[in-house]
């Protein structure tokens, strides 16, 4: 009788053990209560034809090579740390390549090796074009500065460097010297050397050289420019062409010559150096040098109240306006080829920001290469602002002369000015390096 009685109840509780699994998916469902919904929350979403999760992206180090130096570099760098601070997964390291900046793209373009993002030094249409990605859809391109516009624009219209500033420049002269003799500030070559002629019987330095300092390529530079290019456009033409026939170089070693045998030059023109330039400037004994506006930032250090300021370079032949030149000095495009577009996009986007163009722009006091910023130019403000409407031209060198040829500008002047070199020469000269150069770029 016992072991019938525990047979049933053994067969009760395998009963009752059965029905309770069989009924588990309606015991789960009745724990939210009898609302459908609450059973629908809790069913398995069907992923079926979900899209796959995006795939999280590994970390990203961008090369910013780089020839700023002093301040502008500083300042750079301060840009790029608070960049990495503020973008996670994105890293720039700022190359700072100083002299070798040169040698050393010129070895990546040849490798085809280029860093993702690199300061154009100058050269981002001539030299970089082919290497640098089109900017136009920037939200910033809207806003470069007609100025430096055309200095950072390719022959297709295609934008390819973000300008931080404008290297704006002429002729440094005093405008005290000028006053004191009654003269005005000269628009053609014939009235610039008129103004010497008086300034010398005064007593006083026309033109002051720093030779030690490399002064004499700037010097042959801008005259160059004036004379064979704004003077007389079929020489644009042949420069354009790269068929210029240097035989045609001869008004402009006839104009430093006689300069030179005028006595308009500083006696020690192979031999000063640019500070020494800078002393007799503040003095009020030098009327004019062929150097940058940061000529007159140094003066204004030494002598706050002085009257030196800038002037648009003169011009000869019917026609032709007094200019000024425009170039880069601080320019940042992206190679087309980098691996990390997006990425180098995102630091040129926060470079153009205004509070980091004014940074740059104000390192070397220079006007900001986007409308809409304003960099504090301290005495330079006055100077920029009289001439912001004026004719410009990019410099010689970097428009008309392939890459390396500044520097041959710079030792025929220097040979030029010590006689070592005459006229057939010194075009001889130009003619090879120009051949031999564009051979090479």
């Amino acid at each position: 009788m016992k072991k019938r009685n525990g047979l049933a109840l053994l067969a009760l509780s395998f009963s009752i053990l059965t029905t309770a699994c069989s009924n588990g998916s309606e015991n789960t469902a009745a724990i939210g209560g009898s609302n459908p919904a609450n059973a629908a929350a809790n069913k398995p979403a069907d992923t079926s034809n979900a899209a796959p999760a995006a795939p999280a992206k590994d970390p990203v180090t961008l090369n910013f090579s780089t020839n700023a130096s002093g301040g502008t570099l500083e300042a750079f760098k301060a840009i790029t740390d608070q960049f990495n601070q503020a973008h996670q997964g994105i890293t720039v390291e700022v190359a700072d390549l100083g002299k070798d900046f040169n040698t050393l793209m010129t070895a990546k373009m040849a490798s085809n090796d280029m860093p993702d993002l690199f300061s154009t030094a100058g050269w981002s249409v001539r030299r970089f074009g082919e290497y640098l990605l089109p900017l136009n859809d920037r939200s910033w391109a809207g806003q470069v500065e007609g100025q430096i516009k055309p200095v950072v624009t390719d022959m297709a219209g295609n934008l390819v460097a973000l300008p931080m500033d404008i290297d704006i420049s002429g002729i440094v002269y005093n405008a005290k010297i000028l006053k004191d003799l009654n003269l005005t500030v000269p628009q053609t070559w014939d009235q610039f050397l008129a103004d010497c002629e008086a300034i010398k019987k005064a007593g006083l330095t026309p033109i002051a050289i720093a030779g030690k300092d490399g002064d004499a390529a700037g010097f042959m530079s801008r005259i160059a420019l004036s004379l064979l290019v704004q003077s007389n456009p079929s020489y644009k033409d042949a420069f354009d062409s790269k068929t210029f026939d240097w035989k045609q170089f001869g008004p402009v070693t006839d104009f430093v010559l006689n300069l030179k045998a005028k006595g308009y030059l500083n006696k020690d023109n192979l031999t000063a150096d640019k500070p020494s330039v800078y002393a007799q400037f503040a003095k009020d004994q030098v009327a004019f040098a062929f150097q940058s506006n940061q000529t007159i930032a140094e003066i204004k250090k030494l002598n706050p109240d002085s009257s030196v300021s800038m002037m648009m370079l003169p011009v000869s032949g019917d026609g032709a306006q007094p200019f000024l030149i425009s170039g880069e000095r601080d320019s940042v495009g992206v190679w087309k080829d980098s691996k990390h577009q997006e990425e180098a996009l995102t630091f040129l986007d926060f470079l153009a920001q205004p509070e980091n163009v004014q940074k740059i722009a104000e390192s070397y006091a220079l006007p900001a290469g986007l409308t809409g910023v304003k960099s504090d130019l301290g005495a330079l403000q006055s100077v920029y602002d009289q001439y912001a409407q004026a004719a410009v031209s990019n410099h010689f060198d970097r428009q008309y002369l392939p890459n390396g040829m500044y520097t041959t500008l710079g030792t025929v002047g220097t040979a030029i000015l010590s006689g070592t070199m005459d006229p057939a020469h010194a075009e001889s000269a130009l003619s090879d390096d120009y051949v031999r150069l564009n051979n090479a770029n």
